[in-house]
């Protein structure tokens, strides 16, 4: 029985890539995946000879050895949402503010546009045209220039790496190689990592590395490796290295050693901002009071609905969603969730919706009960600080709380895997895990069709 769950662990990130595929395949007016062959055959090439070397030759490297069942998950994760990217973002549309408020079009030009490192940058933002325009454009040589379809792949590698990444600490925490692979494949089916490894947007980047911080801490690599994604997290969004100084804190529980590292990331960060500055003149000076207090506009107030939709997005929606609310603005389909929208739940999404609740009273009663390795309280402590600070932040910034939830997300799908790991040893849960994710994957495939169907009708 236990090599049979085994094998169905893959089932999930199997069936998604082939089920965005026949997403595409019904809507094939804005489903642009099959002309990247016109313009060059090496990606699909490429991802055709490592998924060869991976499934034929795991023997040959130690390295792959280890690693080989993570780098499937990897690579059928990132094939997905690369189909996916294909039907949300074009090049002669505006995509803006149409994705849960993401800045789509906005962010493409910024990423791989010929002009792009002249749009102009909020300071919130300080690196992102030395890290991505780079990228784009060494990846453009697999596309034959074609820096658009060259940010597609980087943006879904983005969000194959966070689940290669999920699976790489859960089973490096668990040894428990059914448990791992369906744990990460809960991040890469949740609403969260779908939409934003596939809407151009900065946020899955963010995910990645911060997951890549805490696996550095977890294997007490070295502090410059630290400091060094530290200040990429910060380049992307200033607010997420807020995440990992809570999380090296609270693992290492050497107060003295965090202020080093994080004096330090703010010194490099501000001295890069210097040399950024003169290379892209667009960027704004992070470390000025004045450049941070634009960030008022996107302030929002404090209501009971305010903290009621913030709570659906921290805890349900980013992992299982319902049917967003869609409408028409400015001759645009714009797709939001709204207060009231968990009414919108097809008859198979309230499935999903249940077990997912099921999930986190299971998660609840573990937690109490302390059913779970001490060993690891550090890094729970952390990931639930985590989770509290973004929830203060959100409670009065942005106007769209789902557009920021792959802050978040990876954090509570880290809690829920370190409670749980006790019960995962026993052949029913993971029955049970099985068959939640199926759910998960199910419903949210229904969004996914769901906004391509609007797209299609109303964008093309």
């Amino acid at each position: 029985m236990h090599k049979t769950i085994s094998l169905a662990a893959f089932l999930p990130s199997v069936i998604f890539p082939v089920a965005i595929f026949v997403i595409g395949l019904r809507n094939p007016s804005i489903f642009d995946a099959p002309a990247l062959l016109k313009i060059s055959p090496f990606p699909a090439i490429f991802y055709i000879l490592a998924f060869s070397i991976i499934l034929i030759f795991p023997q040959r490297s130690a390295l792959l050895k280890e690693n080989s069942k993570g780098l499937i998950l990897f690579l059928l994760f990132t094939l997905g949402y690369f189909f996916m990217a294909s039907i949300l973002n074009k090049t002669s549309l505006n995509t803006n503010n149409i994705y849960f408020e993401a800045d789509s079009k906005s962010w493409t030009q910024r990423m791989s546009g010929a002009d792009g490192w002249n749009t102009g940058l909020r300071a919130v933002h300080p690196f992102i045209y030395p890290m991505f325009r780079p990228l784009v454009a060494f990846l453009s040589i697999l596309t034959s220039g074609d820096r658009f379809y060259a940010n597609l792949i980087l943006l879904a590698t983005a969000g194959g790496g966070c689940v290669f990444l999920m699976w790489k600490i859960i089973h490096w925490m668990t040894e428990n190689q059914t448990y791992a692979i369906l744990s990460a494949s809960l991040l890469g089916v949740s609403t969260s990592h779908i939409i934003f490894s596939s809407a151009v947007e900065t946020y899955i980047f963010s995910a990645f590395f911060l997951l890549f911080f805490i696996w550095l801490l977890l294997t007490n690599k070295s502090s410059y490796l630290l400091v060094i994604v530290s200040v990429a997290t910060l380049g992307i969004t200033i607010t997420n290295v807020i995440q990992q100084g809570l999380a090296h804190l609270f693992v290492q529980k050497n107060l003295k050693r965090s202020i080093i590292i994080f004096s330090l990331v703010l010194g490099c960060s501000v001295c890069l901002n210097f040399i950024v500055k003169l290379v892209y003149p667009a960027t704004d000076y992070f470390f000025i009071p004045q450049n941070l207090a634009r960030e008022q506009q996107f302030s929002q107030g404090i209501n009971i609905k305010r903290i009621g939709l913030v709570t659906e997005n921290f805890f349900i929606y980013n992992i299982t969603a319902p049917q967003p609310y869609f409408s028409i603005h400015t001759e645009r389909p714009k797709l939001n969730f709204l207060p009231g929208t968990i009414q919108n739940y097809v008859w198979f999404g309230w499935l999903s919706l249940i077990l997912w609740s099921t999930t986190l009273i299971l998660t609840f009663i573990y937690f109490f009960s302390r059913d779970y390795p001490q060993k690891y309280n550090g890094l729970l402590i952390s990931m639930s600080a985590c989770l509290l600070f973004n929830f203060l932040l959100h409670a009065g910034y942005g106007s769209e709380p789902f557009l920021y939830t792959a802050d978040w997300t990876y954090a509570l799908i880290l809690i829920i895997a370190i409670i749980l790991q006790n019960a995962a040893k026993h052949p029913w849960f993971l029955v049970m895990w099985f068959f939640f994710v199926m759910s998960i994957l199910i419903n949210n495939l229904w969004v996914l069709y769901f906004i391509a169907r609007q797209v299609g009708t109303h964008l093309v």
